[in-house]
């Protein structure tokens, strides 16, 4: 039709899931099944948990309690998406709860602040030799601080769409808001932690960059 772009009228389907067949056999009491899907995406929601509460222990902890919501809630599922999508909206909100309750206050384990340990699943950019890597590891601290210090919600959207690389549209998705509260928790998240490298070191990059975030 004239006037009207490709984009407008191609829609963009899901691509095929193969965890949706996966989740109806434990639906039905499949325990291998159960135990295909733990085994597929247990090290990814290890890794989101322990983002989004700072703790190893805790995470794992926290991994067991999503199984057996997801165990439980599988008969329920409702196939609008890819199932990790669902996955992912569990896990989060399971951590947040955690968060709200005061459980675990932390982002990320903090090293302490002599030491040389960083969490692997988040190490600082390299640098150019020795001086520009401590550097980065001291402004990586000071990002997890100022992370920890963030609001559940917009720590959520940081975790999801900077360390987890989501698209606005799936974060949209896992956290059951629009695309533009995304955008507007990204951005009020950004400009904390930007007031926050400022204050240590005037020269630290933003840490967060929208316009590098599919949308």
């Amino acid at each position: 039709m004239p006037g009207v772009s490709t984009r407008e009228v191609v829609a963009d389907p899901e691509p095929p899931d193969p965890d949706r067949e996966v989740l109806a056999r434990v639906a039905a009491g499949d325990a291998e099944a159960f135990t295909a899907l733990v085994e597929r995406h247990q090290e990814r929601l290890l890794r989101l948990c322990e983002r989004l509460l700072g703790d190893a222990e805790g995470a794992r902890d926290a991994v067991q309690e999503v199984f057996l919501k997801v165990y439980r809630k599988a008969a329920s599922y409702q196939p609008r998406g890819q199932v990790f999508t669902w996955l992912y909206r569990i896990a989060v909100n399971h951590c947040l709860n955690r968060l709200r309750r005061g459980k675990v206050v932390r982002f990320l384990r903090l090293a302490d602040p002599g030491g040389d340990d960083e969490p692997a699943a988040d190490p600082p950019a390299p640098g150019d030799g020795p001086q520009a890597e401590a550097e980065a590891r001291e402004r990586w601290r000071a990002t997890r601080r100022a992370i920890a210090a963030l609001p559940a919600g917009q720590r959520a959207v940081v975790v999801l769409a900077k360390f987890e690389g989501l698209p606005y549209r799936r974060i949209a998705a896992v956290l059951r808001i629009t695309e533009g509260a995304v955008e507007s928790r990204l951005f009020r998240a950004m400009r904390r932690l930007e007031a926050a490298a400022g204050a240590t070191q005037e020269s630290a990059a933003p840490v967060v960059s929208p316009s590098r975030i599919e949308r």
